[in-house]
């Protein structure tokens, strides 16, 4: 039997250093914490000691107390890289990516040789939304330790914000090859798999990262937004009521006591139905309205004020977020009522389900009068510009400018936002009537749609405000679609009054473009043949 290894002598800091360096290796950080402390005792001026202090009480989690005992390493010997990098990822996990940013600079500029916080400082500008940015210290972390897992793991997640998803494959690939149980990775490489449309071999990714980490809400969700793309909806939907518990998802769980509403019968009960996510979640939603109230209750709907004027048909009381709440008994998410009702593609709730505000109405029908004139065709040429993959669903209106010059029909710019300019920047004022400032609201937007033809849009609010209304619309999808659309089919049960126009390769708008022209060349009056 081996005679355990002496403890180290207790008047030498050097070698209480050494000795809880060894028991931070072995994962033992309560053990390394009371070695570093009797070493900062013995030298109060050590940096080592400091530093060692202050990252075990981070991997303890008890960040105040390790910012607080790395900064006095920092202060001791500002080029003390793990120091540095320690300051950094506190700061990172305090939503400060910046300020990590320069820690991690710092840390790179002290050990060059070392890759981690060649890692961190990618990390860094992924969280900064500089994805770009984040590549040359991942190339170089990939070039200082190409056996470790984690800086291809960082390159992979990089490639995915940049919407380059073989390349991320390929890196994502490479960290499973050398730990094959990292568990974030299997989730991103769903990620990436799932932008090139392999949805199903995604699906496949995100199981196995819950196998590794049956508490991963991102994974968890992203695998109900693979089950809902290929029509599993029972499971889709179950899933999908995880999305409170991941961090990126961007509505935040509404922090009230009463219970949430399942679909039970309300016997009288008040319950509070409230918008989350976009615009355009909430109109697709708002076709559920009749089914609750015939559950027995009172209704409550708190939209933003942008949405109001569509509620004025609905069975429910309407509120403008942000303005105080009556009482009520239950509450419910616009988006878990798929979830309530069971929904398959089978059952959707039917559309049409809103109409335009009369008032609206009755102005849009002066301003865009019945004229027995050529076909009037609506555009939509791009979306919300903060929306994380905009740069994949909008188009823009330059790639639609060729269209402008169909004969038999008049153009109507419905797009709303700065790149409404884009009628004037490009000149095409003369082919294409602007009523972005005529629309104030989407009861506005509403009332104007009834009176064209049929709308032309990329996967924004006013392409279901359209199909809510029971109105034609050709909708312009990228290559790999938002959840609702699934795969593989040109219609869809939300909005019977559609057509879905793919793309075939990704970033690649011709095929939906041509089909698009085709539509419209039906769409045009055969012109006058001309008299011999």
């Amino acid at each position: 039997m081996e005679n355990p290894s002496p403890p180290p002598p207790a008047c030498d800091p050097t070698a209480l250093i050494a000795a809880a360096d060894r028991c931070t290796a072995a994962g033992e950080r309560q053990r390394a914490l009371a070695l570093f402390d009797r070493a900062i005792a013995l030298a109060p001026d050590c940096a080592p000691a400091w530093a060692g202090a202050g990252l075990a009480l981070q991997a303890l989690g008890r960040p105040g107390e390790a910012m607080a005992a790395l900064c006095r390493a920092r202060c001791l010997n500002p080029g003390h890289a793990p120091a540095r990098n320690g300051i950094g990822t506190l700061l990172l996990a305090r939503g400060l990516p910046g300020e990590a940013a320069a820690e991690f600079a710092a840390a790179a500029e002290a050990a060059p040789g070392w890759w981690v916080p060649w890692v961190n400082g990618g990390l860094a500008a992924q969280h900064r939304g500089r994805p770009e940015a984040a590549l040359a210290p991942l190339h170089r972390a990939v070039e200082l330790a190409p056996a470790e897992a984690e800086p291809w793991h960082a390159l992979g997640t990089a490639l995915i914000l940049l919407h380059r998803p073989e390349e991320a494959e390929a890196a994502l690939r490479r960290a499973l090859a050398l730990a094959p149980d990292h568990a974030l990775a299997h989730g991103n490489l769903g990620r990436a798999l799932r932008d090139q449309n392999r949805v199903a071999e995604a699906r496949g990714e995100y199981a196995a990262a819950l196998a590794l980490r049956p508490d991963h809400a991102e994974a968890r969700w992203n695998l109900a937004i693979a089950d809902l793309l290929l029509g599993d909806w029972d499971t889709g939907w179950e899933g999908a009521e995880v999305r409170w518990a991941v961090p990126s998802f961007p509505s935040r769980p509404r922090s009230f006591a009463q219970p949430l509403w399942q679909g039970e019968a309300l016997e009288g009960r008040t319950l509070l139905l409230h918008a989350e996510q976009g615009f355009g979640d909430s109109i697709m939603m708002l076709r559920y309205l009749p089914l609750v109230a015939a559950r027995g209750g009172r209704l409550l709907l708190e939209l933003p004020a942008e949405l109001l004027p569509l509620a004025a048909g609905l069975p429910a009381e309407p509120i403008a977020a942000g303005s105080p709440l009556p009482n009520f008994d239950l509450h419910c998410p616009l988006l878990s009522l798929p979830h309530a009702f069971g929904t398959r593609p089978e059952t959707v709730p039917p559309a049409p389900y809103l109409r335009p505000p009369e008032e609206a109405a009755a102005r849009w029908a002066g301003r865009l009068p019945a004229d027995g004139g050529p076909p009037r065709v609506g555009l939509v040429w791009a979306g919300r510009p903060t929306h994380r993959n905009d740069a994949n669903r909008s188009i823009g209106l330059a790639a639609l400018a060729p269209l402008l010059a169909m004969p038999g029909l008049r153009f109507y710019g419905l797009q709303a936002g700065p790149r409404a300019a884009e009628i004037g920047a490009l000149g095409l004022a003369p082919q294409i009537e602007d009523l972005s400032p005529l629309l104030a609201d989407f009861g506005e937007t509403a009332a104007a749609l009834a009176r064209l033809d049929l709308l032309v849009a990329v996967d924004t609010a006013v392409l279901h405000l359209a199909g809510a209304l029971g109105r034609p619309f050709r909708a312009l999808l990228p290559f790999a679609p938002d959840w609702r659309w699934m795969l593989g089919r040109e219609d869809t049960p939300w909005y019977p009054t559609g057509r879905l126009l793919r793309q075939a390769r990704p970033g690649d708008w011709s095929a939906p473009l041509a089909a698009l022209a085709a539509d419209l060349a039906d769409l045009a009056p055969f012109p006058a043949l001309a008299a011999e």
